[in-house]
């Protein structure tokens, strides 16, 4: 039977921007969870009922309902969140033999994921307020929320709870992930750094999910020379597209201002992080080849809520001609020489995930949503997709 346990239980501890928590933040995708322990304190949702029940779960074989969204991957040789990080946590698997009988755990954990807020300038097509403040103006425009959603949450800068346990676990701590809305212009996120860099605790890898339309000082901040304190620091550029195509889905990118990020972050960049959506997928290939022309690694992961944003809702014609375009890609031997296994599996994955799934019936929901942005930002699908416009238009 094949081993279907994943160590992020065990390590890892992961908060949403509205004080939720949950397994990690793959968990979003499961259609009707929302999380879990709201008004915890870390220490004490580590070891909330729904973290035990997965535990013991996984131990004995079964796949939390929670966690699907790494499973359906792996059934189509998708690389999953689960497969990578009990490659990287794989020193920590020994945890699995402490669990108690409930399923509680006496030890700590090492790897924290906190979302300090929805302060972010893009407004990105697959996103929402929930995840970005500039999307609250747009959002109660369409009727997508009330009038009197808040335009900014942060449920952890000054939550006492919080920085109370951060005391306890701050020695130990091995890793923590930055993502946002906008990590770089979040308050907790330097609020963070400073604390543990007055504490002496920066044998620590920072990991950050960043637009990267920052060049690094804000406020009075300088990230660079905060990150000379610490053990290592990982930036992944959170991008998806090439150019005009990902400056259309990715509403507030500037293609130029983010190259010269890029080139000024180089240092640190360690991966691309891509998302495949209806968006990007046609223009990923010019993407991973501008990335792997840098000499830079990426990932690519799979867009899955909202599902009419899905490659999934593509016809099967339209399908069939996307992977043509990915085969011409593969058919260049110096491209495909000059990439690693891992990343040719990423990028195939994007095609199985594609063919995983039928949500053609969601098209015309999509063509709804979508004219709605196009009438909103002024900006046209046909004119900026080209290859995709006799679909749209007959959709």
């Amino acid at each position: 039977m094949p081993d279907i346990r994943c160590i992020l239980p065990w390590v890892h501890q992961h908060a949403d921007i509205n004080g939720h928590y949950s397994l990690c933040c793959f968990n979003i995708y499961h259609e009707g969870f929302h999380g879990f322990g709201k008004g915890q304190a870390p220490l004490e949702a580590f070891n909330h009922p729904e973290m035990k029940k997965a535990r013991l779960q996984m131990l004995r074989g079964e796949e939390p309902e929670s966690c699907k969204v790494c499973y359906h991957w792996e059934k189509f040789g998708v690389l999953s969140n689960r497969i990578n990080k009990n490659k990287e946590y794989k020193d920590y698997t020994y945890l699995y033999d402490k669990t108690k009988a409930d399923g509680h755990l006496d030890s700590v954990p090492i790897y924290i994921d906190f979302r300090f807020g929805n302060l972010c300038n893009f407004t990105c097509r697959m996103c929402s307020a929930h995840s970005s403040s500039s999307w609250v103006k747009e959002s109660k425009h369409y009727g997508f929320v009330k009038k009197d959603y808040p335009t900014f949450t942060d449920e952890w800068t000054n939550n006492t709870k919080f920085w109370t346990d951060i005391d306890k676990i701050k020695s130990g701590i091995r890793e923590i992930y930055f993502a946002g809305g906008e990590p770089l212009v979040q308050e907790g996120h330097y609020k963070l750094l400073q604390h543990l860099i007055d504490n002496k605790c920066t044998d620590i890898i920072l990991s950050y999910n960043t637009n990267l339309s920052y060049s690094g000082k804000f406020k009075g901040y300088d990230i660079k020379e905060m990150w000379k304190h610490f053990k290592r620091i990982n930036v992944s550029p959170s991008i998806e597209g090439f150019k005009e195509k990902a400056e259309y889905g990715r509403k507030g990118l500037l293609w130029d201002t983010f190259e010269r990020n890029v080139d000024s972050f180089d240092e640190y960049i360690n991966n691309f992080s891509i998302t495949t959506s209806l968006y990007s997928i046609t223009s990923n290939i010019d993407l991973v080849k501008w990335i792997t022309a840098r000499n830079k690694p990426f990932h690519i992961t799979n867009l899955n809520q909202p599902k009419i944003l899905s490659t999934c809702v593509f016809p099967k014609n339209i399908k069939q001609q996307i992977i043509k375009e990915y085969r011409g890609l593969l058919s260049n031997k110096k491209f495909f020489y000059n990439i690693g296994e891992e990343h040719l599996v990423t990028l195939l994955g994007s095609l199985k995930n594609m063919n995983s799934k039928d949500y053609s019936h969601l098209q015309k929901d999509f063509k709804q949503y979508n004219e709605k942005l196009d009438l909103y930002r002024n900006e046209s699908f046909e004119a900026t997709f080209p290859e995709l416009a006799e679909w749209y238009r007959n959709i």
